[in-house]
């Protein structure tokens, strides 16, 4: 299935949720959003071999409490020549888990989540051997960011950063530790 599709889809998912918890009158407000995520990244095995990944993600955000709330995150990233080779890279992740939120400030909100999923990969980094590109891997995020709202619907993220861990096939470890970085916009919904 071609990747667009793939991240099309998981947005689609994200929004229909989201649209679904807005109108419920058990749930509190919920959270969408979008944004642009930079990873440095550790792929190839052995030393560092970095690179650098540039792509969008969505996120959405379900309040079970003022300061804490379910997140689902999906995120498409890509990079291409990389290393000075021709292979190219796409990676998209989908993860969940809890966000806490310190509302003690008026001005600025400073979080800290831990998400958990999966991660797809394809492109001709990483051959199947039976002509077909791909790969899949565990996935988690741990980090934090800082949200400044604008009013009660608009919330600018200024900067958000995680500890990216997958589990894509190499050969040495398995195992790629990542550094993202990004910021965004959040729409509040729910809100009357």
């Amino acid at each position: 299935m071609n990747v667009l599709i793939r991240f099309a889809i998981c947005v689609g998912a994200f929004v229909g949720v989201t649209s679904v918890a807005g109108f419920s009158q058990v749930l509190k407000p919920s959270e969408v959003g979008v944004g642009y995520l930079y990873t440095h990244t550790n792929a190839p095995p052995g030393g560092c071999g970095c690179f650098a990944m540039n792509g969008a993600g969505a996120w959405i955000a379900i309040h079970v409490t003022d300061n804490l709330v379910i997140v689902g995150e999906c995120i498409m990233q890509h990079a291409s020549d990389f290393l000075g080779s021709v292979e190219n890279l796409t990676v998209i992740s989908y993860t969940a888990g809890p966000r806490y939120s310190w509302r003690t400030f008026r001005s600025a909100v400073p979080f800290g989540q831990a998400l958990f999923g999966g991660a797809h990969a394809s492109g001709n980094y990483y051959p199947t051997g039976n002509g077909q590109y791909g790969s899949n891997s565990f996935a988690m995020t741990v980090g934090g960011g800082l949200d400044l709202p604008v009013n009660k619907r608009l919330t600018v993220r200024v900067i958000k950063a995680d500890y990216y861990l997958t589990r894509f096939a190499n050969v040495i470890n398995d195992h790629q530790n990542n550094l993202r970085i990004g910021a965004g916009v959040t729409f509040r919904l729910g809100i009357r």
